[in-house]
């Protein structure tokens, strides 16, 4: 079992930490090696532009990459009728359980891929094992990606699977023949070893570790190796088209079947740790790029296949088994304080995106997400030139710094206190029919500033209360919101109503449900596949929260402390945004959040709430304490027209039943006469529009209860005050009437109800 466990050329066609001392004519001609799992957890961030929060001065070798090893597996294996070996891929040869497409979608930056040439075309491959990877299918897919996210680069390990191809000696031909291309060729960067994040935005480098031509397109790998020896390991190179070189280290163990071979290995990935995170890069001599293969195989299987090959060889269970250990490895010591926050390279690992595969626990999501989340640990000194330029007119993206923001994968790590609801299947989360707390802490950031964004709606009951909640402005609309605190100051803002952005046609996606609102019907998401639409595609349903941070920390989270019967909530794309510690970013704070005033435009409101709501968003500020009690006058005054506009609804509504019992037939004259009275006090309040909340409370209450007493038939009329029948008299200082207390203002004109035995019932105004 010394040499006859690979069915390749380690050094030509297995990540970089497979390569050995063998050579290529030695009978590890054929060896296979199995594709890196991705795992379902989500990214910490929205995962298309993760690099869009690197400084642009940083250099790339300084970064933290995470990649995938022999990434073209994701997409599977062909059947027999393409290649004897196809069948055998799952088996033997896969490394990745997510498709390179969703590899990109993870977070990913760094890919492994090797080539072999094909009647008509060049196939990404495993050693002699074809994917179902097309070589140039993956090149246009990361150039659109890049169109689509120029603050994205991307890193290719290249590595000529010889093993597999039809024919090898037009290789280096064909290959140029594609990077050449006109719509190709000028998303190819020349390696340098200064290259900045600046340079790279949206390029990608090719490192190949074969000579394909005189000069490469991008960089070519020297020395490379596989041993354990740490000499060895520091010994490489990468040399670009113009001659330009940088010191290589390369971690790329790849064998650890035998006894003792997997701790070697996981020591060998924490040795280059060691060297990445603590190497201080002050100026360009100090450059050192880094390899660290976290992949490698810890079990073996015999491949047979008459009269072609019988083998024992690594199989995917066994780099299953190896990324359990290494990817948890890497994991814990980014995560242990005792280690020095430092850069730890390009990452290249196996079953990525998936925390769990074929029954191994390989944190394959998980340490995407340490890795890329380390950047934002070691760089803050870079961040820092980059924040004390940054000003209310060129805000700083900083949501980067939030865990799992976007429920990529539908996952909901990072979020503490009640855990979200489903996520399945669309990548966003929710809560429903009931009250929540779920919110996570941002620490080490800069003073000044933030706006906290999600995407994201409130309906408040079934859709058909929602939308009549929605219409009349209730409070019941306010019940979950958006939060942000920091220090003492807590600030929170309602999440929009679904009715906000509703559509008069439906879009056909997901489950949605129609109400109608006179003759027109308004649609809204009924599930998460709609809200996904409506989110993305209509792009609605926007809350922002600002705040400002005085301790470097911050929680963002979301709430809801009533439950309305089938009232539901759901989330995605949090975003966080800083906009400087100027005293212009506190006043444009403000600035900002007039932009999110109601409009209370044909909504009965008194005159006292619309006048202070109004003049509640004339504050100015120049620091944190300004600012938060503007907001909070702003809340407040919110919160009080809110209510206003509810009672008044609720107000015009019992006049509306007192006008319909005026109309019917089956009250006598006199109710009629009572209910024109209890109208026209109704119709004088609503023309002068100046009852506090308090007395609006009182007007609802005495409406409902001469409706309900007439109603119930418990009166027998109504009598001018003062009279025989109702005498009114005086005792210290209080008026009654039947011992019924009355103001003295009261004291003349008023009108009694009384109960059928002849008691008052109740004092009219």
């Amino acid at each position: 079992m010394e040499n006859n466990l690979y069915l390749c050329n380690v050094k030509r066609h297995c990540v970089p930490s497979f390569a050995t001392e063998l050579t290529k004519e030695q009978d590890m001609k054929y060896c296979i090696f199995p594709l890196i799992v991705f795992s379902l957890f989500a990214l910490p961030m929205n995962a298309d532009n993760w690099m869009n929060r690197l400084p642009d001065d940083a250099y790339i070798s300084t970064l933290s990459i995470p990649g995938s090893h022999d990434s073209g597996t994701g997409n599977g294996f062909p059947g027999i009728t393409t290649s004897i070996y196809g069948p055998f891929g799952d088996k033997y040869a896969r490394t990745q359980d997510r498709s390179f497409q969703e590899q990109w979608d993870l977070g990913i930056r760094a890919f492994d891929l090797r080539p072999a040439v094909q009647d008509d075309y060049i196939n990404v491959n495993h050693g002699i094992m074809p994917t179902k990877l097309h070589f140039d299918t993956a090149l246009y897919f990361l150039r659109d990606k890049l169109r689509e996210n120029p603050s994205e680069f991307v890193v290719i390990h290249l590595l000529h699977a010889s093993d597999g191809d039809d024919n090898s000696s037009d290789y280096g031909a064909r290959l140029l023949e594609l990077l050449g291309r006109d719509d190709l060729k000028d998303f190819f960067i020349d390696f340098k070893s200064t290259l900045t994040v600046k340079e790279m935005r949206g390029k990608i480098l090719l490192l190949s570790r074969n000579e394909y031509a005189d000069k490469p397109v991008g960089g070519f790998f020297k020395n490379w190796t596989g041993e354990l020896d740490w000499n060895a390991q520091r010994n490489g190179q990468i040399v670009g088209a113009e001659g330009n070189t940088a010191k290589l280290y390369i971690q790329d163990f790849a064998d650890t079947h035998r006894e003792g071979d997997l701790d070697r290995k996981v020591a060998a990935v924490k040795q280059l740790l060691d060297f990445s995170t603590k190497h201080k890069t002050n100026s360009a001599s100090d450059i050192v790029w880094v390899y660290n293969f976290a992949s490698a195989y810890s079990k073996v299987s015999r491949l047979y296949i008459p009269l072609i090959v019988d083998e024992e060889i690594s199989t995917s269970d066994g780099y299953r088994d190896n990324a359990a250990h290494t990817n948890a490895a890497i994991i814990d010591y980014l995560a242990d304080p005792v280690n020095t926050a430092g850069p730890t390279g390009i990452v290249l690992l196996d079953y990525v995106g998936v925390n769990s595969s074929n029954g191994y626990n390989t944190r394959g999501q998980e340490v995407v997400d340490v890795i890329i989340n380390n950047n934002f640990r070691y760089l803050q000194d870079m961040y820092q030139v980059k924040e004390n330029s940054v000003t209310y007119r060129k805000p700083l993206d900083m949501t980067a710094r939030i865990v799992n923001p976007c429920f990529n994968s539908n996952m909901r790590h990072g979020w503490d206190g009640d855990e979200f609801g489903a996520v399945y299947p669309n990548e966003n989360a929710e809560h429903y029919n009931r009250n929540f707390d779920t919110y996570q802490t941002i620490t080490g950031l800069p003073n000044g500033v933030y706006a906290v964004g999600v995407k994201a709606f409130y309906r408040c009951g079934n859709a058909e209360e929602a939308n009549t909640h929605y219409r009349i402005k209730d409070p019941m609309t306010r019940y979950a919101s958006i939060y942000a605190a920091s220090g003492n100051d807590k600030l929170s803002y309602p999440l929009v109503s679904p009715f906000s952005k509703s559509v008069t046609r439906a879009r056909g996606v997901g489950r949605e449900v129609g109400v109608k609102n006179g003759s027109t019907t308004y649609y809204i998401p009924d599930d998460m596949i709609a809200a996904e639409y409506y989110m993305h595609t209509l792009n609605a349903y926007k809350n922002v929260v600002f705040v400002g941070v005085e301790n470097h920390t911050l929680t963002i989270g979301v709430q809801k402390s009533q439950v309305i019967e089938m009232d539901w909530c759901i989330f995605d794309d949090f975003t966080l945004t800083y906009y400087g510690n100027q005293p212009e970013a506190y006043q444009q704070w403000l600035t900002e959040m007039k932009k999110r005033k109601v409009n209370y435009a044909g909504v009965t409101v008194s005159h006292c709430y619309s006048e202070a709501y109004d003049a509640s968003f004339n504050a100015t500020a120049s620091n944190k304490a300004e600012a938060v009690a503007a907001m909070k006058a702003v809340d407040a005054a919110a919160e009080e027209i809110a209510v206003n506009a509810s009672l008044w609804a609720e107000y015009k509504q019992a006049a509306q039943e007192a006008e319909a019992m005026l109309n019917s037939d089956e009250y006598s004259d006199g109710a009629k006469t009572f209910l024109s009275y209890i109208l026209n006090i109704f119709t004088r309040d609503l023309n002068s529009l100046e009852l506090t909340n308090e007395q609006l409370t009182r007007a609802i209450s005495d409406l409902c209860i001469y409706i309900a007493a007439t109603q119930s038939g418990e009166w027998t009329g109504i009598s001018e005050c003062p009279s025989d029948v109702a005498p009114y008299s005086t005792g210290n200082g209080v008026w009654t009437i039947d011992g019924k207390a009355a103001n003295a203002f009261l004291r003349h004109g008023l009108y009694i109800m009384r109960n059928s035995d002849g008691t008052v019932r109740k004092v009219l105004r």
